[in-house]
């Protein structure tokens, strides 16, 4: 009995694992796409949302937000069942349902958008923090615990872009890019210890 759920555990840290792996490949092709059919994107002058209301990008843009959303919930997931302190993949969680709501919810709708867009952003940082300080059981905690405390000081630095420039797209970036990142390495890891 307790070897069939050792084994469903370890499938379902092997599938939150690869959603891990897949976040940034769908999130970034997404923006990727998105920002290279639209010449009149600036990373100074623009938001990544502008690219959610525009018609040859709403769509992309809008549902690659949505799939990265629950990839990342379900990578969450995985982060409850191999983590001794779960409260950071729990922030995680909500972060996601978040980011969902940024494709569900665009800029047209605009006080539904600001609310998910920076519950996004806050909840991401939180979550990272969170993972970062409580992460001390085993040196994988430790290890991806210390990458993520270095991930936050990054987003936090990002803020100073907010003085400087009309747009957010570069804090946008620094604050969440690294996080998806982050989100691939343990996913790799998750999948090997899951194996």
């Amino acid at each position: 009995m307790w070897q069939a759920i050792d084994r469903e555990r370890s499938g379902i840290t092997r599938v939150a694992g690869i959603c891990g792996v897949f976040i940034p490949v769908v999130i970034f092709t997404s923006l990727g796409v998105s920002i290279a059919s639209s010449p009149w994107f600036t990373w100074t002058q623009h938001a990544f949302s502008d690219l959610g209301i525009q018609e040859n990008t709403a769509a992309l843009f809008n549902y690659g937000m949505i799939f990265g959303g629950i990839l990342v919930l379900v990578f969450s997931f995985g982060l409850m069942k191999i983590l001794s302190k779960k409260l950071g993949a729990y922030v995680l969680a909500l972060s996601s349902l978040a980011l969902i709501g940024i494709g569900v919810f665009p800029e047209t709708i605009f006080t539904l958008h600001f609310l998910t867009s920076a519950s996004f952003f806050v909840l991401l940082v939180i979550a990272l923090l969170t993972i970062g300080l409580t992460s001390r059981f085993s040196s994988f905690e430790r290890n991806i615990g210390l990458l993520a405390i270095v991930l936050v000081i990054i987003a936090i630095g990002s803020t100073v872009f907010l003085f400087h420039f009309d747009g957010i797209a570069i804090t946008e970036a620094l604050s969440c890019f690294p996080a998806f990142i982050w989100c691939s390495i343990v996913g790799i890891k998750m999948t090997r210890a899951s194996g």
